[in-house]
């Protein structure tokens, strides 16, 4: 497949100006087409609005600004798209206007151009129905605003060639979107769902269940959200909203269409007023009835979705934390709620419309459906890779994604057809460490037994990594911390990119590694080593993490990650260095803050940044690694875990895991 150097964007709008921004920013050239220069100025407008917040916040410099509108070339002249690798449409929401520019971009792009189309309003199949090369065209339906919103929903229609699929879908998670794989129907995948929680609001509201304040209140509650339906509409466009309940409603059923209300406020041409508290038909305010309605009606759609083979319920998920922002996506919602009652709630929604339970509430052998899949298998001939897919959260190390990873291994190392496994994580990081928020609940629960059967159940699974009979490989093509380095340790090798960041941040939050981290780091890069880097926390790049020993090769980010199977290591820890003289003399740091050798000259650096940890676990990782290091591996191991409860007991590790969701910078006692 031919790579994808430039791409043309048809539509200068909102939303095109936003998709040529996204590409420019991330260093591809953009051809900018629209009928007339009014548009394009326009469209240039709200880019350079948009980049301008970034200026003022500090996030690029002139000079990026410069280089980033530099890359993209506006105009008129359709055949300028000649030189197109991929070619995006985001026009007007018209079938025959859209179908009439593909015929013509079917004429000017060359013959490896992938066309896409931007639609949500119609199906991909329709679009490409009378072209004469319908394999190359895929829908690429972005999310508002393109520029910052992670998610792109990719749609083959009937006649699309798998591997173009295959390639746009690496394409845009190499340049940092969030592709889902979306079959060709109506409204997709996440305004499948989304539209009718929005049109269930407005009905609520309607029929006096609720006033629209308290409707917005009650949303956000029971769905995590920062604005309810009613806000969001006013944000996204009340018309459009009630266009897309339409669209639905014209292809799938009478159930989605536009409440009364919404069509009536669309009329008035006036937002939503989200302060009113009054209450129409003399009703009053019904939370149970307002979180029952909304949780049936989205959740039963996505169910729908599911049984239709639409999307699968980890894809929806993901759609929905990283294109609606949503916490947690309506599968998850679902398992914290209990399927049997969420079921109920669907049953009430559904049996008005007289629409069906969907099969996998309905029924106990498609409730495996329900299912999210956040650690999967694949393989590539002799290679079996375990894929992390929680991207948006950064690859979190909980209770369910550690029973997933234990499977995952489990699956491969029974395999005699494999040589190795290759460990990889989707988006940003690797692993980012352990799920904060597990920690804290369990510790506001005063469960601390829990904490400590999840560590001792993940060195189980760490440790069947280290003794598998395959060559085991960490990819770590971005964050590696905490839990995730740990991980990283129990594989026989790790390869590193300049995406990649290590670090041991534990101290810092007032709590020590935990799955192997004192004991497995000195043993790999030597006892000194691996002091500094856990008493400091000190976030290392794969060009130092190799020099330590850390990683055993570099190489560049690859495209696709199949591309993996094919690495071969040379040699283990080509690159380490000796130590230092400094470094050297972490050997004798015992984790107390007034040791001599935080006040030694050319240590002031190091002095100031673990001045700031947490005085206990500091000590406390210090005395693992030193004591741990006299013993077997096993039994190093072991010390780790006798010492959870305590730590997780202290005051320190409650404030420090608490500054991670609070942001705040936390202040120990050593208590």
């Amino acid at each position: 497949m031919k790579p994808i150097a430039t791409v043309g964007v048809v539509g200068a709008g909102t939303m095109g100006s936003a998709i040529a921004q996204h590409f420019v920013m991330k260093g591809l050239a953009v051809i900018l087409v629209d009928q007339k220069q009014e548009f394009l100025q326009r469209g240039v407008g709200y880019m350079r609005d948009s980049l301008g917040e970034a200026l003022q916040r500090g996030l690029i410099d002139q000079a990026a600004f410069d280089q980033i509108l530099g890359r993209l070339h506006c105009t008129t002249d359709q055949t300028e798209l000649a030189k197109a690798d991929l070619v995006v449409e985001a026009i007007f929401e018209n079938l025959a206007v859209k179908k009439s520019l593909f015929a013509e971009l079917e004429q000017v792009v060359g013959p490896d151009c992938i066309l896409a189309s931007n639609t949500s309003s119609f199906l991909i199949g329709e679009i490409a129905a009378e072209l004469k090369t319908p394999g190359r065209v895929v829908g690429v339906h972005y999310f508002y605003h393109a520029a910052k919103n992670k998610l792109v929903e990719l749609i083959p229609g009937p006649k699309s060639d798998p591997q173009i699929v295959a390639a746009l879908e690496n394409f845009y998670a190499f340049y940092d979107k969030t592709p889902i794989l979306v079959k060709d129907a109506p409204g997709f995948a996440v305004n499948r769902f989304f539209v009718p929680w929005l049109n269930e609001a407005a009905r609520l509201y309607e029929e006096g269940c609720g006033s629209i304040a308290f409707i917005d209140q009650v949303a956000c509650e029971v769905f995590g959200v920062g604005m309810g339906p009613f806000a969001l509409m006013n944000a996204t466009g009340v018309p459009i909203a009630m266009h897309a309940a339409d669209g639905l409603a014209s292809e799938l059923h009478p159930f989605y269409a536009p409440a009364k209300i919404l069509c009536q406020q669309v009329e008035s041409k006036q937002n939503w007023d989200v302060t009113d508290t009054r209450l129409l038909n003399n009703g009053r305010d019904q939370a149970e009835v307002v979180k029952q309605r909304l949780i049936g009606a989205s959740l039963g759609v996505a169910a729908q979705m599911v049984d239709e083979g639409v999307v699968d319920a980890t894809a929806a998920d993901l759609g929905a934390r990283a294109g609606l922002r949503w916490p947690m996506g309506p599968f998850e919602l679902l398992q914290k709620l209990g399927a049997a009652a969420v079921k109920e709630m669907v049953a009430g929604v559904f049996s008005a419309w007289k629409l069906p339970l969907p099969a996998c509430l309905a029924e106990p052998g498609q409730a495996h459906k329900l299912g999210l899949q956040w650690v999967r298998t694949e393989i590539v001939g002799e290679t079996g890779f375990i894929i992390f897919d929680l991207p948006d959260r950064m690859n979190p190390l909980g209770e369910q994604v550690m029973e997933q990873l234990n499977r995952c291994v489990d699956e491969l190392n029974v395999r005699e057809d494999l040589s190795k496994i290759i460990i990889h994580g989707k988006g940003k990081a690797f692993i980012a460490g352990a799920d904060i928020k597990f920690f804290l609940d369990a510790m506001a629960a005063d469960d601390l037994p829990r904490i400590q059967a999840f560590t001792e159940f993940g060195q189980q699974v760490l440790n069947k990594i280290s003794a598998s009979g395959k060559t085991t490989i960490a990819y770590l093509d971005g964050l590696a911390l905490g839990g995730g380095l740990e991980l990283a340790l129990a594989c026989d090798y790790r390869i590193g990119t300049r995406k990649s960041v290590l670090a041991f941040p534990e101290t810092g939050i007032g709590i020590y590694p935990g799955l192997g981290g004192t004991q497995r780091a000195p043993r790999l890069i030597g006892v000194a080593r691996a002091k500094l880097l856990i008493a400091s926390g000190q976030f290392i790049n794969a060009k130092l993490a190799y020099a330590y020993g850390l990683v055993d090769a570099i190489v560049e980010p690859v495209f696709d990650w199949r591309e993996l199977a094919k690495i071969a290591i040379d040699k283990p820890q080509a690159g380490r260095s000796e130590a230092s003289a400094e470094e050297l003399a972490f050997v004798a740091f015992d984790g107390t803050l007034d040791h001599p050798l935080l006040a030694r000259e050319g240590f002031e650096k190091q002095g100031k940044t673990i001045a700031r940890k947490a005085p206990i676990a500091l000590k406390t990782a210090m005395a693992l690694v030193d004591q741990g290091f006299a013993l077997k591996l096993e039994e190093g191991l072991q010390l780790e875990l006798a010492g959870l409860k305590t730590i997780f007991a202290t005051a320190d590790a409650r404030v420090g895991l608490s500054s991670i969701l609070s942001g705040q910078k936390p202040n120990y006692t050593g208590k």
